[in-house]
């Protein structure tokens, strides 16, 4: 198995911190500022490209990001993991060693390091990494002892310290760990405005998901139905109205909500809303979306548009001759889904 933060319970959690951290060379206000967007740039790119398993590209990615941004720890990490996860061990292990010296992300890197030398036939090397990855604070056993990269070292009695070591490590440690991120947020607002102001707005705030064909067979093959989704990534997708509104012939009180999504069959697709202040009380985090029960139900209109959208992107749309009338529009890969909206406009405040 390969490396991105370790795939796994350890990995999933800290592999999106790393595509957040970004550590800039210090230099002058101008030249501060170009590296800056390159870095973004580079890594919004990059991570795109591993979501959808494109390795190489990935890797060629993350170079140029380390060559603008040598001390970015998380350009390295995702450098080493593309070119481990393309299979060229010989080129990812420099790129491990050289995460390595970052303390925010030294405990994997070594233990990515760990990996290629057992993979490489090299134990002691291994066992050695491996050691150093627990003095950095790694410390997941079921990681360790279901890896594949480590089968040549199961009989190892060293390895087998290590383990347990990692195994007293991992109950000592502290039940919460902070996760820090800095993700792409995007923002659809639909307003009316006149001489007297504003009657009303709203706003749908998500992060996008890249459209890969995973998603598209998931679809087809049925896999996602009845199973209720983020809808987006990482935090929840938000929609604030300031005005009462029917969404799809559907009554939704002004408010603020956090939105769901669901396949109830073949052709129908739902959007459910929820009281945000209810599922704060929950102290839910969007990834146990799966736990949310009850909303407001919205049944979308479903077809297949003719070119497919790179990453979820939403819409508001005001509806041509009609005050107060949109519609909202989802598009995901070759899927469009829609609803129309009226929104019950009163007098502006003020």
């Amino acid at each position: 198995m390969h490396v991105l933060f370790r795939i796994g319970s350890y990995g999933a959690r800290a592999a999106a911190a790393a595509l957040a951290v970004v550590v800039f060379a210090a230099g002058g206000l101008a030249q501060a500022d170009v590296d800056k967007q390159l870095v973004k740039k580079q890594n919004e790119q990059g991570k795109v490209l591993l979501q959808k398993q494109e390795y190489e590209k990935a890797a060629a990615t993350f170079r140029k990001l380390t060559e603008v941004a040598p001390k970015d720890a998380a350009g390295w990490q995702l450098l080493g993991y593309s070119l481990h996860a393309a299979g060229k061990l010989d080129e990812a292990l420099p790129a491990h060693l050289r995460a390595a010296e970052f303390p925010q992300v030294a405990s994997v890197a070594a233990y990515n390091v760990a990996c290629v030398h057992a993979l490489q036939g090299r134990p002691d090397q291994a066992i050695e990494w491996l050691g150093k990855a627990v003095e950095a604070g790694f410390a997941d056993p079921e990681q360790v002892q279901g890896d594949p990269d480590f089968a040549s070292l199961k009989d190892d009695a060293r390895f087998q310290k290590l383990v347990q070591e990692i195994a007293v490590k991992a109950k000592a440690a502290p039940a919460l760990k902070p996760f820090a991120q800095t993700v792409e947020r995007r923002n659809a607002r639909l307003a009316w405005f006149g001489k007297q102001g504003s009657p009303g707005q709203l706003a749908i705030d998500w992060s996008p998901v890249p459209w890969t064909e995973k998603y598209g067979e998931a679809v087809a093959a049925g896999k996602l139905v009845g199973k209720r989704w983020r809808f987006g990534a990482d935090f929840w997708t938000r929609l604030d109205s300031s005005v009462d509104l029917k969404i799809g012939g559907v009554a939704v009180p002004a408010g603020y909500y956090y939105l769901t999504a669901m396949q109830r069959d073949a052709e129908t697709f739902v959007l459910t809303l929820h009281d945000a202040g209810a599922v704060q009380k929950q102290h839910l985090d969007a990834f146990r979306v799966d736990l949310l029960q009850g909303g407001i139900d919205v049944v979308l209109a479903h077809e297949t548009a003719g070119e497919a959208a790179a990453a979820l992107a939403i819409e508001l749309l005001p509806a041509k001759g009609k005050l107060g009338g949109a519609v909202l529009a989802i598009r995901f890969g070759p899927h469009l889904l829609q609803a129309k909206v009226e929104a019950a406009l009163g007098k502006p405040a003020g």
